[in-house]
């Protein structure tokens, strides 16, 4: 399969499967990348709840 192939299946695809998509290649990404996985694993590991944001938050972010 070409990756012009793979682009005109991603076309195709609900926005609810490209974002799944996304997500796992950024995750791809991310498992290469020793620094960002060492950041997110220490952000993981931080439990204070004034260091994280919430879902709403993040969405509104998102959007914006």
């Amino acid at each position: 399969m070409t990756i012009e192939q793979i682009k005109s299946e991603v076309q195709s695809m609900s926005e609810a499967e490209q974002n799944q998509l996304a997500a796992f290649l950024t995750h791809l990404r991310h498992r290469r990348d020793d620094k960002v996985r060492e950041e997110i694993t220490r952000k993981n590991a931080d439990r204070a709840p004034s260091n994280w944001v919430s879902p709403g938050e993040l969405r509104k972010h998102w959007e914006s």
